[in-house]
């Protein structure tokens, strides 16, 4: 009897870990009533089967993992992105237009589109696309090169795509914008097609957790004037909220 308890809660476990991405020792530890080191031991298990790759706290499902930086940042603030995704996703209308970009709180938001349906989603991320596969919305891909740290489409032929188009609302990351006076990029191929982006969009809206705040990049790739709306999660300090919306509109998830 043991035996099928412990095997169906892998079952469950790996079906958790598939669909979210990401799943954590503590949270699980809840959900099936277990020990922490139970849930250790079913994540080596499910790792050894290829399922998942354990991390700290927690393990990611194997089809997440990307030899880049970027795969590690889809298990940082985890439960600050969703909030983020889900606010972010209220504010799309009926039927409408979406540009989402590159980025691991974006990715949040495409996980939340596929509870969707009647949408016209565009993007620039090959790591999204996947996410989107069967959904009942209209999915577009930008094309275009793919930059290995971010599996963001940049270039040309994604600009130029983009600026056929006329969205709805514009789902913009960022790497920082600590004492700039708008949002900042690493790369300047992906600032080019956020500002195209944000240029094609009727509301924008820059979706970052709350360490960006205290985090600078190196490019800016627009003014807060250009942007309708910062959401974020309630990590941030009164200070620097205050301080943002001296310039935009700021929605603290919770």
């Amino acid at each position: 009897m043991t035996g099928s308890f412990t095997l169906d809660r892998r079952n469950k476990l790996a079906q958790l870990a598939v669909a979210k991405g990401n799943v954590k020792v503590g949270e699980l530890a809840v959900m099936f009533g277990v020990t922490t080191e139970t849930i250790r031991k079913d994540l080596i298990h499910l790792e050894k089967e290829g399922i998942v790759i354990k991390g700290h706290g927690g393990a990611i499902s194997s089809n997440e993992n990307r030899e880049s930086p970027y795969s590690a940042r889809l298990t940082e603030y985890v439960d600050a992105k969703t909030k983020i995704a889900q606010a972010a996703v209220d504010m799309i209308p009926e039927n409408g237009v979406v540009f989402i970009d590159a980025g691991s709180t974006t990715e949040s938001i495409a996980r939340l589109l596929t509870l969707k349906k009647g949408l016209t989603i565009i993007t620039n991320s090959a790591f999204i696309l996947p996410l989107l596969y069967g959904v009942e919305c209209s999915v577009y891909s930008l094309g275009g090169k793919i930059r290995s740290s971010s599996m963001a489409m940049v270039g040309m032929w994604a600009i130029n795509a983009i600026n056929s188009i006329s969205a709805d609302i514009a789902f913009i990351g960022t790497n920082g914008f600590l004492k700039r006076n708008g949002p900042c990029t690493t790369s300047y191929e992906e600032a080019e097609i956020k500002k195209e982006m944000i240029n094609n969009s009727k509301t924008v809206v820059v979706v970052c957790d709350n360490r960006k705040f205290e985090s600078d990049s190196t490019i800016q790739f627009c003014d807060w004037s250009a942007v309708d709306y910062v959401i974020t999660d309630n990590g941030a300090s009164e200070e620097d909220i205050r301080a943002l919306q001296r310039h935009t509109q700021v929605i603290v998830a919770k």
